[in-house]
């Protein structure tokens, strides 16, 4: 295993491990200090300007936006013959959907009531589906766009840029009270590990493809 690949595995094991850790502390009901302190948080920095921002933010991690624009680009690149790239992307979005339907129905937790300045959606709280599912689509899609720019400073930009999205998307479901801090942590880890596996088998699959020819040059 080339030291990349090592290191895509141990991103794996390290956010499964996190993923667990959050998942038995839900379980034990020690999550509340987690929780409290993050609508505390919340609480100190509400403004109608960010009330306004993360409010129009959130969007960007809901089906809404998440399924037209995975649709799209899924068949894009199948229809540019980018099956593999498709096929990591379809993935990381569906498979991410369907664990986290899976755990919200194990789960079963009612979502927070307090204080909700966007109407509760009816699906039950954990973990968060927009920090289970859009961070490992963005980060994914991000990872691709960086491998076809590599060597330009957008390829930098472009993970930079996901990166803040992916915080400030997990940021908005506990600002607007919608989420516990603990539904976004713990869904934030299992997108991560979801997007380290996916990609660790993707990039073992490029391993796999035979080298192209070389160019036949002409002697001179």
């Amino acid at each position: 295993m080339k030291r990349n690949g090592r290191g895509v595995a141990i991103g794996a094991v390290l956010f499964a491990a996190m993923s667990v850790a959050l998942i038995s502390l839900y379980m034990t009901g020690k999550v509340n200090g987690m929780d409290e302190t993050g609508f505390a948080l919340a609480a100190d920095i509400r403004t109608e300007a960010w009330t306004s921002f993360f409010t129009a933010l959130t969007y960007l991690g809901s089906g809404v936006v998440l399924a037209p624009v995975g649709v799209v680009l899924i068949v894009a690149l199948f229809a540019k013959k980018l099956r593999a790239e498709a096929l990591t992307l379809l993935l990381t979005l569906g498979g991410g959907e369907l664990l986290n339907e899976l755990l919200k129905a194990v789960f079963a937790r009612p979502r927070p009531t307090d204080v909700h300045l966007i109407p509760l959606p009816d699906s039950f709280s954990f973990p968060s589906g927009h920090a289970m599912i859009a961070p490992a689509f963005y980060c994914m899609l991000a990872y691709l766009v960086s491998r076809w720019l590599r060597g330009s400073a957008w390829a930098t930009i472009v993970q930079v840029v996901t990166v803040i999205l992916v915080v400030l998307l997990g940021a908005s479901r506990v600002y607007l009270g919608v989420h516990y801090a603990s539904d976004v942590l713990t869904g934030f880890c299992l997108a991560m590990c979801g997007y380290f596996l996916v990609r660790y088998g993707y990039e073992r699959h490029l391993e796999r493809q035979p080298a192209p020819a070389s160019p036949i040059v002409p002697s001179p």
